[in-house]
């Protein structure tokens, strides 16, 4: 299945781009390519940086570095999508970036502005907010519980 996913994708890409070349020209779409690779290498280098930084400070203050290394995959990940010749790949590279701006800042648990955790016997509770479904039974329906005896 990778195989044929990795023998796949590259000709894909080769027919969007053909396809876009015939609508807008061969100058236009190379110049899609060589943007769309220069800005991938801008992508990586800032978000490998900007990500070592933050990490750093993040372990400095004796914080959690999860959020960090997640929206700094995330950038890596678009900044490799933008670099290979494509339309589909660019494309894919926009909702990575997405996820990683999505992702950057946000607290992890423990943290100011994060849910609570705290430790109960050997287990590790963290809070959070639930919502029933609309139409569903009553938070005190006593058969809705989760812990029926």
């Amino acid at each position: 299945m990778i195989r044929l996913l990795l023998i796949a994708v590259p000709l894909i890409e080769l027919a969007g781009l053909i396809m876009l070349g015939q609508r807008v020209g061969v100058g236009y779409t190379l110049l899609w390519v060589l943007v769309s690779g220069l800005l991938g290498v801008a992508v990586i280098q800032r978000q490998g940086w900007g990500t070592l930084q933050r990490l750093q400070e993040r372990l400095a203050d004796n914080r959690s570095p999860f959020s960090v290394l997640k929206s700094g995959m995330w950038g890596v990940v678009a900044g490799l999508l933008l670099m290979f010749p494509g339309v589909i790949t660019d494309a894919l590279a926009v909702a990575a970036l997405i996820v990683a701006l999505r992702h950057r800042g946000q607290p992890e648990p423990g943290e100011p502005g994060g849910p609570r955790v705290y430790r109960r016997g050997d287990n590790n509770i963290i809070e959070g907010e639930w919502e029933s479904p609309q139409g569903s039974e009553r938070r005190d329906d006593p058969d809705s519980r989760i812990d029926k005896h």
